[in-house]
């Protein structure tokens, strides 16, 4: 994965060079693109940052991002569940958001990814103003 992002000059966060596992999200978008035909932005994009999320993130993206996150690989459920569910009952930004809160406060992210980062920002401010409900 690694090889194919900087053998085509692609943006390579820091995040990524340590964990290349998280390129997956952006490789998956090029394959359903290049295997499936899949040409539509909405789901391209949403798939694209399902790891990461990003700033100015649409609801395809906020809705995709929540149920990567709520289907843990793992026994039972994950720790952030109810939270990033009862959150969820409000808004997708504000599931969003919840569910970044807690892997930061939590200390369970391995490195922040630059996309992360700002998704955050962008959530924290658009939830402050009331501009994405």
């Amino acid at each position: 994965m690694l090889t194919y992002i900087k053998k085509n000059n692609m943006f390579l966060d820091k995040s990524e060079e340590k964990y290349p596992f998280l390129i997956h999200q952006r490789l998956s978008a090029i394959m359903c693109n290049k295997i499936f035909n899949i040409t539509d932005e909405r789901i391209l994009s949403s798939i694209n940052y399902h790891t990461t999320l990003k700033k100015n993130a649409s609801k395809y993206d906020m809705a995709l991002f929540v149920a990567d996150k709520l289907a843990w690989d793992q026994e039972g459920e994950p720790p952030y569940y109810e939270i990033v569910k009862r959150e969820l009952d409000k808004s997708l930004a504000h599931a969003s958001l919840a569910y970044i809160k807690y892997v930061y406060d939590n200390n369970m992210i391995l490195m922040p990814h630059k996309w992360l980062n700002e998704a955050k920002s962008w959530l924290e401010e658009e939830i402050n103003n009331k501009t994405c409900m």
